[in-house]
């Protein structure tokens, strides 16, 4: 499964891709540290934010992290 990380900040944005759960939390953390805006997105299209990354989610799992995903819009 990939994993893309999307940061935006100052009218920038930035998508990064990773191929592990925790690669891609890492970045996401360095990132949102330096100021970005941060959120992943899995190859599912589910949408994970900051406030997820604490809990160093399993992203495998649809059925533990529902109730603090969203589904992005095609």
């Amino acid at each position: 499964m990939t994993f893309a990380i999307h940061a935006c900040k100052d009218g920038q944005s930035v998508v990064t891709m990773r191929i592990s759960p925790e690669a891609a939390v890492d970045k996401a953390r360095l990132l949102e540290s330096l100021g970005w805006q941060v959120h992943i997105a899995d190859s599912a299209g589910r949408r994970f934010v900051v406030l997820d990354f604490d809990r160093r989610l399993d992203f495998s799992a649809p059925a533990s992290v529902q109730q603090h995903t969203e589904t992005l819009s095609p």
